[in-house]
């Protein structure tokens, strides 16, 4: 059996090639986004890669300046619809645990800056910590391919856990999980 490919005949051990080459093709892209998925929880336990960033008073401080406390790190943007639908969870977890050591980070990603966001959303509806002004090539480091992304980081500056999607914050084992490295 052979089949017509243009004005060329295709012999079978060509077209054995030819599926073989398919395949292996369709293997590397899956094999690769797998460990571009993977790259994220091969940070647990890894110092967490420094980002300099603005303040919401204008001051220039990055992440490692954050160690002794405990720091989520969100990755967020205003047009993201389940970005927004967690936030009032992340305020919640904000106002409950900021008096015992926790910090929460909220990178706006979506390239909106404050003014801008001020006409869209009530500031009670974001956190207290909004960073808009940070490199985005510092991002990399974190493989930040969807948002929302969650990095619960512990008082060392090391990574502790991975959260992806949109979370309940105040769901009951989040909650004991992040109290728990608190106290660690």
């Amino acid at each position: 059996m052979a089949i017509q490919s243009g004005n060329k005949i295709l012999k079978p051990h060509e077209m054995f090639i030819a599926m073989g080459i398919i395949l292996m093709a369709f293997g590397l892209i899956i094999f690769f986004a797998g460990q571009w998925n993977l790259s994220q929880e091969n940070f647990l336990g890894a110092q967490a890669p420094d980002i300099e960033f603005q303040s919401n008073s204008g001051k220039n401080t990055s992440l490692s300046q954050q160690q002794g406390v405990v720091v989520l790190m969100n990755f967020w943007a205003s047009w993201c619809i389940p970005c927004m639908e967690e936030m009032p969870s992340l305020i919640m977890l904000e106002n409950h645990l900021k008096k015992q050591g926790f910090l929460l980070l909220a990178f706006n990603i979506g390239g909106d800056r404050t003014e801008s966001l001020a006409g869209k959303i009530a500031s009670s509806k974001l956190p207290q910590n909004l960073v808009f002004n940070f490199s985005q090539n510092q991002l990399k480091s974190y493989s930040v391919d969807s948002i929302p992304l969650s990095i619960l980081i512990d008082k060392k500056g090391k990574i502790y856990k991975v959260y992806h999607g949109p979370q309940n914050w105040m769901d009951l084992s989040i909650l004991r999980e992040i109290e728990q490295v608190i106290k660690e």
